[in-house]
């Protein structure tokens, strides 16, 4: 028999969203729901393997980046100061520049330091929706909404219900046969996806406007599955299954 609890709970029970007596009603829950307790186990995997995956390196080019704001917040080479014994000694205006020179230095490592980690952070957090997405459709008694392999069933059927118009083709005959699709949520964000098969996998294509530029497909791997992403037409896609990538990428050319 299906859940009736909204699996975005499941998440917001792992990540300690939810108020204490909520947080016991649905671990009281997780006793009982096979699913729930499966995706919740999930969930902790996934987040075990991204806190382990640690932070990308700095850009090769934020050193000079920060020497040119030191020199142009200093106006001129720094010059040796004269020894002093008391601090009040100092020339004003160099102790302003010096002050600026240090203002600027946190400054600009704070931005870089949130730059490269919000990057990654960000990257990291879309990756785990998309798996999240596609292990719960493999915990529902169907995957799809509207189930059809006719293209031209399909495609009309997102009409209204997404801002964007992705691209849906039966793939029979090259062995992906369509199943069908449905509406799911990424990052908080409403998406389409499209169902298919390659033999005994699952494979979901996920679909969502985008105002990035054209990107060729870059495969990963998370937790045993594979995600092959790639923009085409102002649109992102997503493609996820434990298939072999080079069958995932196989699928993205035929689309």
């Amino acid at each position: 028999m299906p859940c009736d609890q909204p699996f975005d709970r499941v998440s917001a029970y792992i990540d300690g969203e939810l108020p204490a007596e909520e947080r016991r009603a649905f671990a009281l829950h997780l006793e009982t729901c096979p699913a729930c307790a499966s995706l919740a186990t999930e969930l902790r995997q996934i987040g075990r393997s991204l806190a382990a995956s640690g932070r990308e390196p700095m850009p090769s080019e934020l050193p000079s980046r920060i020497r040119l704001a030191l020199a142009q917040a200093a106006d001129r080479p720094e010059e040796p100061a004269a020894p002093a014994p008391r601090l009040r000694r100092w020339p004003v205006p160099v102790m302003l520049r010096q002050a600026a020179a240090i203002l600027v230095a946190c400054l600009v490592s704070s931005l870089a330091t949130l730059w490269f980690v919000t990057g990654a952070s960000q990257g990291r957090l879309l990756e785990q929706d998309l798996l999240s997405a596609h292990v719960r459709s493999l915990l529902q008694d169907s995957p799809i909404q509207v189930a059809s392999s006719d293209a031209h069933t399909v495609k009309p059927w997102f009409a209204g219900k997404v801002d964007f118009s992705p691209e849906v083709r039966d793939l029979a005959p090259q062995g992906f046969p369509l199943v069908g699709g449905r509406l799911d949520s990424i990052g908080g964000k409403r998406v389409g996806a499209l169902v298919y098969k390659r033999r005994l996998h699952l494979i979901n294509v996920f679909a969502w406007a985008t105002q990035g530029s054209d990107a060729a497909p870059s495969l990963s791997t998370r937790s045993g599955y594979n995600l092959l992403t790639w923009t085409r037409g102002g649109v992102a896609y997503a493609a996820v299954s434990d298939l072999d990538g080079k069958e995932l990428e196989r699928l993205a050319e035929l689309l």
